[in-house]
C-alpha cells in the first residue's frame, strides 16, 4: 500500500503530462510559383496538421527567457493540389513556438518548424520530368507560422494563423526550385491532464549571475563547411562546394546577438557552367566568391539559430546575382568548439546545403566582476 502511495505521488509530480497538448489544424492554400517553371502547379487546395506539443515551465533558463515557449512536433500532409506531376507533400517538423504577446486568454506567437519532408512524385526524366520542383522524395521541410491562439477553457483553445511551408532538398539533387505553399488555418487545441499545483518552478524571476550582467565581450566563430550538389540531370556529374567563413557578434540581449561576417566560398560547379557558356577558365580559384554579410543570432541555450544577409565582393561566374542569404543552426557541443548546418540561398532559391565544425573565442574588452 505504502508503495502505491509512493508511485502515485511520484508520477503527480512528473512534468511531462499537465504539460502535454494535442492539436489539430486545417489548412487552406496555394503554391507560390516563384519561376515560371512552377506556374503548371498553380491549384488551391487543403492540408492537415496534427500536433503533439507541451508547455515549458522554466526548468531550462532559455526557457524563462522566451516567455515560456510551446515546443512540440508537427506531422502535416498536402495532396498539393492533386497535381498528377507533383503528387503529394509529408512533413515531419519539431518546431518551438514563441509567443509575442500573452495574456490571460489570448497569445500572439510566431512558430518555427523545421524538419524532413516527402514528396510522392519527384523529378524523373523519363517518367516525371514535368516536374521542375523537386528533384528527390526527401527534403527539407521548413514552416514559419504567425498565429493567434484563444483560450475557452482550461481543457480547449481554439487557434488560428497564417503559415508558409517549405519543401527543398538544398541542391542535394536537381532540379530544386524548390515548393512555397502559403496557408491559413484553423484549428482546436486540447490539454488531456489537469495541471500538477505542485508546480511553481516557473514563477519565480530568474537569477543570473552578476558578472554575466556586466562581462563585455565579442564572440567570434570561424568555421569551414562542405556541400554536396547533385547535378547529374544537368551537367552529368557531382561536386563538392567548399565554404569557410567567420562571423564576429555583440549580445545585446539573452537572447540576441547581431554583428558582421565575412565568408569565401569554392564551388567547381561554377566553372562548368562557364564552360557551357563558352567562356574559359584559365584558372579554377578565379571562381572563388568572396562575400560580406550582416548577421543575427537567436541564442537558445548551447544551440544558435543564424541569419546572414550578405553581397558578393568578387568571382568570375555570377549568374546568381551579387546577393545571397545563408540561414544556419549552430551547436555548441564543447566549451568552444560547435558543428553547424547551413543552407545558402539566391532569392529563396537554394543552392547547397553545407556540414561543418567551427571554433569560437572570445575577445573581452569590459569589466568582469568576479562571482
Amino acid at each position: 500500500m505504502a508503495e502505491a502511495t509512493l508511485a502515485s505521488a511520484q508520477f503527480e509530480h512528473k512534468l511531462v503530462s499537465p504539460n502535454l497538448i494535442l492539436e489539430g489544424k486545417v489548412h487552406y492554400g496555394f503554391i507560390y510559383a516563384q519561376h515560371l517553371e512552377l506556374e503548371l502547379f498553380n491549384a488551391h487546395f487543403p492540408a492537415f496538421e496534427v500536433i503533439v506539443q507541451k508547455m515549458t515551465y522554466g526548468k531550462h533558463q532559455w526557457e524563462r527567457d522566451y516567455n515560456y515557449p510551446l515546443i512540440g512536433v508537427s506531422m502535416l500532409y498536402s495532396g498539393l493540389g492533386n497535381n498528377p506531376s507533383l503528387g503529394s507533400g509529408y512533413a515531419l517538423m519539431p518546431f518551438i513556438n514563441f509567443p509575442l504577446y500573452k495574456s490571460k486568454k489570448f497569445t500572439g506567437g510566431f512558430r518555427l518548424a523545421l524538419g524532413v519532408g516527402f514528396i510522392s512524385k519527384p523529378f524523373d526524366r523519363i517518367s516525371n520530368y514535368k516536374n521542375l520542383a523537386i528533384g528527390s522524395h526527401l527534403n527539407a521541410a521548413v514552416n514559419l507560422l504567425f498565429e493567434a491562439r484563444y483560450r475557452i477553457n482550461y481543457f480547449l483553445t481554439l487557434t488560428t494563423g497564417i503559415s508558409l511551408q517549405h519543401f527543398s532538398n538544398g541542391s542535394l539533387k536537381l532540379p530544386n526550385y524548390g515548393i512555397n505553399v502559403f496557408m491559413v488555418n484553423l484549428g482546436v487545441a486540447y490539454r488531456p491532464f489537469r495541471e500538477n499545483h505542485n508546480i511553481n518552478d516557473r514563477f519565480f524571476a530568474p537569477t543570473r549571475p552578476y558578472s554575466a550582467i556586466i562581462r563585455r565581450s565579442l564572440e567570434i566563430d570561424i568555421g569551414v563547411l562542405a556541400g554536396y550538389k547533385n547535378m547529374q540531370a544537368i551537367y552529368g556529374k557531382n561536386y563538392w562546394v567548399t565554404h569557410f567563413y567567420t562571423n564576429t557578434f555583440l549580445q545585446v540581449s539573452p537572447k540576441s546577438k547581431f554583428g558582421i561576417g565575412l565568408d569565401c566560398s569554392y564551388d567547381p560547379s561554377q566553372i562548368t557552367t562557364l564552360e557551357m557558356k563558352s567562356i574559359p577558365v584559365d584558372n579554377k580559384l578565379s571562381v572563388i566568391r568572396p562575400g560580406i554579410n550582416g548577421a543575427y543570432q537567436l541564442v537558445m541555450s548551447r544551440l544558435g539559430f543564424l541569419f546572414n544577409l550578405g553581397c558578393y565582393l568578387g568571382g568570375k561566374e555570377k549568374s546568381n546575382g551579387p546577393l545571397y542569404e545563408k540561414i544556419s543552426v549552430q551547436y555548441n557541443f564543447a566549451k568552444n568548439i560547435f558543428a553547424a548546418v547551413m543552407i545558402k540561398v539566391h532569392w529563396g532559391r537554394a543552392d547547397y546545403i553545407g556540414w561543418g565544425l567551427g571554433y569560437r573565442f572570445d575577445v573581452v574588452y569590459g569589466k568582469k566582476t568576479v562571482k
